[in-house]
């Protein structure tokens, strides 16, 4: 029983050190951004996707390892937040809709202006809104579970 109990605890461990290492990793990418764009350095479009699909790749495979070493209630509570609360956030955006072509809209958000950002911030909006949610409703069901 204890080399299990000892066993559970590296793994929980292990997931702790994943999340932080993916953590910190995102800020460095981050951070060297802002630095290369204060710098006027322009980044090929090329290599910025080629870096994109290369860490999609290593953010899923260290996903798939976080998930193996975490336990049961961790996964539950993960997949009940991003159901509720994902999908919460995303219904916190069909207000936008409603607006679209009004002038509502371009007071709310500014008239014009290039597409590209527009498209931008729709989708970091949307995935602000939806990790909101997750944060809100995943801190709500170990709140309501805790001992």
């Amino acid at each position: 029983m204890n080399a299990k109990v000892t066993k559970s605890g590296a793994r929980e461990a292990l997931a702790q050190k994943i999340l932080i290492g993916c953590g910190l990793f995102g800020g460095l990418v981050g951070a060297a951004m802002a630095v290369l764009d204060q710098q006027g350095v322009v980044v090929p479009r090329a290599l910025l996707a080629l870096a994109a699909i290369a860490a999609i790749g290593v953010c899923g495979w260290v996903t798939v390892i976080y998930w193996r070493n975490v336990d049961e209630a961790a996964r539950e509570a993960h997949k009940f937040a991003w159901f509720w609360g994902g999908s919460g956030g995303l219904l916190l955006a069909l207000p936008i809709l409603a607006m679209l072509d009004t002038p509502k809209l371009e007071a709310l958000f500014g008239a014009g202006g290039d597409p590209a950002r527009w498209v931008w911030l729709g989708v970091f909006g949307l995935l602000l809104l939806q990790l909101a949610g997750y944060g809100l409703v995943w801190a709500g069901w170990w709140l309501i579970r805790r001992r």
